[in-house]
């Protein structure tokens, strides 16, 4: 992405073998080559993501490159929420390992994101980031009509 090194273009190809998506969103200021593949994909700078935030096409997989050049960290972190609870299935974020930047590690976890993988390239930089609704929290035990909300229970307990 921003660092045009092949490691980070290994891992994207990874992560499209891994997810194998239909469509793909990536927004970056530094496009890499993608994969020979039938695969729909639009590509975005971090300001154009930003501008056309409610317009961006549903996708299966949306890869942020941290990086890019967003109007400031408010409109990213907005950026990657809006894909992470409307557009994507999946979003992939790939940060800086630098406690600074548009989109920090701390943020990263507060929007329910979780470490994927490591850059490839020799001073492991850069930190991927992973979040899809269908894994992000498994159901509770207690979370099911035998332990609450019990009509048999109603006169036994008191709440």
């Amino acid at each position: 992405m921003t660092d045009t090194l092949p490691a980070t273009d290994e891992r994207l190809a990874e992560a499209i073998d891994t997810f194998n998506p239909q469509r793909l969103l990536l927004i970056t200021d530094h496009p890499p080559a993608l994969p020979q593949t039938r695969l729909d994909h639009w590509a975005y700078t971090g300001q154009q993501a930003s501008d056309a935030i409610d317009a961006l096409p549903s996708v299966d997989l949306a890869i942020i490159d941290g990086d890019a050049g967003f109007p400031s960290a408010a409109a990213a972190i907005q950026l990657v929420g809006r894909l992470r609870d409307v557009t994507a299935t999946r979003t992939l974020v790939i940060a800086s390992s630098a406690r600074t930047g548009a989109l920090p590690r701390a943020e990263l976890i507060g929007l329910g994101l979780h470490r994927w993988q490591d850059s490839r390239d020799p001073d492991r930089r850069r930190r991927w980031f992973h979040f899809a609704l269908q894994d992000y929290k498994t159901t509770p035990d207690w979370l099911n009509a035998r332990h609450w909300a019990n009509p048999e229970l109603w006169d036994k307990f008191r709440w």
